[in-house]
């Protein structure tokens, strides 16, 4: 039993180190821009999809395939939210959620046209699990829990530490003060629908590493980032990295109680208990 609980530990970490950087662009996107983006499950797709691409593709070392492909679906997300979405900026919070959704679908469909509707597996070589601190680990799960923290990290730290960070946390907390203090609010804009889509990317590549890709994979991801955001507090990076692991523990530990079926379901349980004392989140109201 303690093996097995220690494993349990073991895959609620990874998984939630998966969702983790989607969760926390669906934060950011909400914090500064006020709307829920359906589409970055997609970028997930798309990140993943891209990844093997180069490298299976093109032959390129997969660290540098999973680079590119994270930095061009960022410049992807820039590109449509520049076009697109700043149309409708000042249309209230209908006409984005709506383009979101409608970029879900394109996304999703050209993922479809271009690699069709089978699985794939990013070309990793085959590596024997070892003991770390009385855990079984693999490699791959080692660096799926390092790249992931890395990345929200350094995200956290952008946000905390540069100039451009504390234009969007003045654009977050109060936009009219932000303009009235001289912020330029559409590239701060793009630096943040960049951001969103390049974590969502590597969050992408990172479930990849753990199970086959399909056309359906951020999609069936989308609803556990939705719910890791909303639980750490829309709008906090460092609260949806916390609430990835809570998820992921509630749901990897209910095994010991319930059938696999069952898991989502506990999880989300745990989740509204949770909401329950803490509308506002985790770590709501502390951007």
């Amino acid at each position: 039993m303690s093996e097995l609980i220690r494993q349990y530990l073991v895959s609620a970490i990874v998984i939630a180190s998966a969702w983790a950087p989607t969760a926390a662009g669906i934060s950011l996107i909400y914090g500064v821009l006020r709307y829920p983006s359906f589409a970055l499950g997609e970028f997930m797709t798309l990140g993943a999809y891209l990844t093997l691409g180069l490298s299976a593709g093109l032959g390129l070392p997969l660290p540098l395939s999973a680079l590119i492909a994270a930095t061009a679906s960022g410049f992807v997300s820039l590109a449509v939210d520049q076009t697109a979405f700043r149309c409708v900026r000042r249309a209230g919070i209908l006409p984005p959620i709506l383009l979101s959704l409608g970029l879900m679908l394109i996304l999703q469909n050209v993922v479809r046209a271009i690699w069709g509707n089978g699985s794939w597996q990013l070309d990793v070589p085959l590596a024997r699990p070892y003991q770390l601190l009385g855990f079984t680990i693999t490699p791959y799960q080692l660096i799926t829990i390092a790249i992931s923290f890395v990345t929200v990290g350094a995200a956290y730290v952008v946000l905390l530490r540069t100039r451009f960070g504390k234009a969007v946390r003045a654009l977050a907390d109060n936009p009219d003060l932000a303009l009235v203090s001289g912020i330029q609010p559409e590239p701060v804009y793009a630096g943040v629908t960049f951001m969103a889509g390049f974590l969502s990317a590597v969050g992408g590549v990172m479930l990849g590493l753990q199970s086959v890709l399909t056309p359906l994979m951020g999609w069936d991801s989308l609803l556990p980032a939705f719910a890791i955001a909303i639980l750490g507090g829309l709008g906090n990076l460092m609260g949806a990295g916390i609430a990835a692991l809570v998820i992921g523990l509630a749901g990897e530990y209910s095994l010991l109680f319930v059938q696999s079926s069952y898991k989502s379901a506990v999880a989300f349980v745990v989740l509204a208990l949770i909401l329950v004392i803490r509308p506002s989140g985790i770590l709501g109201g502390r951007s």
